[in-house]
């Protein structure tokens, strides 16, 4: 009950942060997954100085495939394509150079993610189900209420499934429950109404 006293009573800071970057789809994506553009746009309140709770939306726009079979040779397919949002807790020091450490969690959606050559390595596809973001960096407010950022996340989407293929002289079967994760790197602006 003090805890809850003590929040209610503590000054609040909106923040505004849009940030842009590149993903890359990890080890347990198809091999040569491509490179994607990454977007993520956060609203919260900050806390006590070193607390923000706040809502993040997470897309990755890049290209998608429907194939998930084709004969060699099969070039020209690599898609990532995915979007989240996140209910998001920011730890973070205070002053105008900022590290923080973050970590929510929501639902997502894995929309496409495949290799450039499908023969032999299907693409996979995924329907909404739980993600996952993890991240730190660093912001530096160069004007008083104005920061920019820097920082490296990492983020995971479950449900995805791949279809039946042939690899070789093997039959792998069909699956539908895979987890596939991403390394991001981003450039972010902010605002903060309460510095």
């Amino acid at each position: 009950m003090l805890i809850a006293a003590l929040l209610i009573a503590a000054p609040v800071s909106v923040e505004l942060e849009f940030a842009g970057g590149v993903g890359w789809p990890s080890a347990d994506a198809p091999q040569n997954g491509p490179t994607a553009p990454a977007l993520m746009a956060r609203a919260g309140a900050d806390f006590l100085e070193h607390f923000t709770l706040s809502a993040t939306l997470l897309g990755i726009p890049g290209p998608e495939t429907a194939l998930s079979f084709c004969g060699s040779p099969c070039r020209g397919n690599a898609s990532f394509k995915a979007i989240s949002g996140f209910a998001m807790l920011r730890v973070h020091t205070a002053g105008d150079l900022q590290l923080f450490v973050e970590g929510g969690i929501g639902p997502g959606h894995l929309i496409s993610v495949s290799a450039d050559d499908l023969f032999e390595n299907p693409a996979q596809h995924g329907r909404g189900g739980p993600a996952y973001l993890a991240g730190g960096g660093a912001r530096w407010f160069v004007a008083r209420q104005a920061a920019i950022g820097l920082e490296v996340a990492w983020t995971a989407w479950t449900n995805v499934s791949r279809p039946a293929y042939t690899y070789g002289i093997s039959d792998i079967p069909a699956r539908s429950d895979l987890t596939v994760s991403a390394l991001m790197l981003l450039l972010s602006l902010g605002w903060s109404a309460g510095r």
